[in-house]
């Protein structure tokens, strides 16, 4: 690759889609008290509004503790771990930000780096960078590094190797991304391959699988309702469950990618991101659950 494409290659991370990349600043809130003898502006204690300087459009209120943190800063930051871990090439990144500009989100999919885990070259893991961010404290900043399994894009959830930053708006210090972290993440998934594959020899039934639904996702948590579940997660997760064996038969992999899919793909009305998060934490419960590891060992 000649150096003027690693350039261009590179350059194309750090670019924001235009109605996000806006300076923001931080006003006072002020409301007028009037009656019939004056009229005066008093200002409101700790609260303060932050302001798309561009349009002067307002996009939410905080506190006194809230640290303004851009955009553009972010990503500037994750940029720079993945230019220096030389992993620019071949990579697709993908942009979404709500209608005014008060959450932003973005995938980077790096393609070169997928893990087969069949003999069909199509099946594979491939590493996904998640980034969110926003300016009404509804998402903190958070990077969390996994992968995607290509034919379906269900997230692959692992403890074990999803590297995830959380900062919190009124955290102190400001959120951090090295190359030795995006590193570790890469590093962390090299066994990958072979622990789907050992999931795709690994046979169930399907009385082992509902055991195991019922116990870890869809059981409800309330002492109310203990030893009681969902009957709409498993119904959810029984669909899913036939969907996936008639492709790769009654085998671990097949529960896994159930499960993924659940996590991956919520129909909500609400938001779909801190659904499909709610649901990853589950999955991960599950995968360090004594019932799933009965089930693979």
């Amino acid at each position: 690759m000649s150096a003027e494409l690693a350039v261009e290659k590179a350059y194309k991370l750090y670019q924001l889609p235009n109605d996000i990349d806006f300076k923001v600043i931080k006003k006072p809130i002020y409301f007028l008290d009037s009656n019939e003898e004056s009229r005066q502006e008093i200002e409101i204690p700790n609260r303060y509004a932050l302001i798309n300087e561009a349009t002067k459009q307002p996009l939410s209120v905080v506190s006194n503790k809230y640290k303004l943190r851009t955009y553009r800063a972010l990503v500037w930051k994750v940029s720079n771990a993945i230019r220096e871990a030389n992993m620019t090439d071949n990579i697709t990144i993908k942009d979404w930000v709500n209608p005014n500009g008060t959450k932003f989100k973005r995938d980077v999919y790096f393609w070169n780096n997928g893990i087969p885990v069949k003999d069909n070259y199509k099946e594979k893991a491939v590493p996904h960078l998640r980034i969110y961010a926003s300016y009404d404290s509804s998402w903190a900043e958070q990077i969390i590094f996994g992968s995607v399994y290509v034919l379906c894009m269900n997230g692959l959830v692992r403890p074990e190797w999803q590297f995830k930053v959380y900062n919190k708006h009124s955290a102190a210090n400001d959120t951090d991304y090295t190359v030795e972290m995006f590193k570790q993440g890469l590093n962390a998934q090299k066994d990958l391959g072979n622990e789907l594959f050992k999931y795709i020899q690994r046979k169930v039934s399907n009385n082992e699988v509902e055991y195991l639904f019922k116990n870890t996702i869809a059981k409800l948590e309330t002492t109310l309702n203990a030893g009681r579940f969902s009957d709409n997660v498993m119904y959810d997760l029984s669909n899913l469950w036939d969907k996936y064996r008639n492709s790769y038969g009654n085998t671990v992999f097949a529960v896994y990618q159930a499960v993924t899919d659940w996590s991956s793909h919520p129909v909500t009305r609400g938001s779909k991101e801190l659904v499909k998060r709610r649901r990853e934490q589950k999955v991960i419960n599950m995968l360090n659950s004594n019932y799933w590891l009965t089930l693979t060992n």
